[in-house]
């Protein structure tokens, strides 16, 4: 399952500011800055950059940050959030979030040990936030750690029993694992507080492969490619297809 806690925007305390002549409005220019970073990561930056330089201070570097990672330059990026994370000012829980973006930069950086103890830091800074246990057990998980990445999940599904993620992330562990019916559990419960979501459809679909119901698992890998056809999910959904086909000699 891929996160992109980096690309969500911060509720940072800004305003308006006078500069000579000119007046800045700081919080409609974040706005904007972290709307281009997902489509225009490259002008995201330069405009960030040139704001940082009028006064925009954290939250510019925030985007300075995020579009460095979007433009997939991912050292640069988590390091300057870990940095962010260390010199604000702003509330432990806030830079909690921090290093949880800077972990995920670093993971895309293939360097999942420090992510993964960047994760710790933010879990002991905020221990009352699912989605940081959900994001260290993807890092746990791509160790193949997987009995410490179902601790953190079960303390995430604790914590908020109605998480989606952490539901499908911990119904693939169990299928992993060989538990099936405690994965069936978690899918199934996805799907009803989320009946779209393709990560859970596409779990189900395996399921329903391994129970050798191939209609009703090519019918979930299908919606899925219908839902979402440019996804992860949909590239993994048409995989499995095309081995399912493979494999009954259609």
């Amino acid at each position: 399952m891929k996160r992109q806690a980096f690309l969500v925007a911060f509720a940072f305390l800004i305003s308006t500011q006078h500069v000579g002549a000119e007046t800045i409005n700081h919080a409609e220019n974040y706005q904007t800055c972290m709307g281009l970073v997902r489509e225009k990561p490259e002008k995201a930056f330069d405009m960030a950059l040139n704001w940082k330089g009028y006064g925009g201070g954290e939250a510019a570097e925030h985007c300075i940050a995020t579009a460095l990672i979007a433009m997939k330059r991912y050292e640069n990026g988590a390091d300057r959030l870990e940095r962010l994370a260390d010199s604000s000012r702003r509330s432990k829980e806030f830079k909690a979030q921090l290093l949880a973006q800077s972990a995920q930069g670093w993971y895309l950086a293939n360097q999942v040990d420090r992510a993964r103890a960047l994760l710790t830091t933010a879990i002991e800074l905020d221990g009352t936030s699912a989605e940081l246990y959900v994001d260290r057990a993807q890092m746990r998980s791509a160790q193949n750690s997987l009995h410490d990445a179902l601790s953190d999940l079960n303390t995430a599904l604790e914590l908020d029993d109605m998480n989606v993620d952490a539901l499908i992330f911990r119904g693939s562990i169990y299928r992993l694992t060989e538990r099936f019916e405690e994965a069936r559990n978690d899918i199934h419960r996805a799907l009803a507080l989320a009946p779209g979501n393709t990560e859970a459809l596409l779990e189900r679909g395996m399921l329903y492969r391994i129970e050798g119901k191939d209609a009703e698992a090519r019918t979930d890998w299908m919606a899925v490619i219908e839902i979402d056809p440019y996804g992860d999910a949909a590239e993994t959904a048409r995989l499995n297809l095309e081995r399912m086909d493979v494999n009954s000699g259609s």
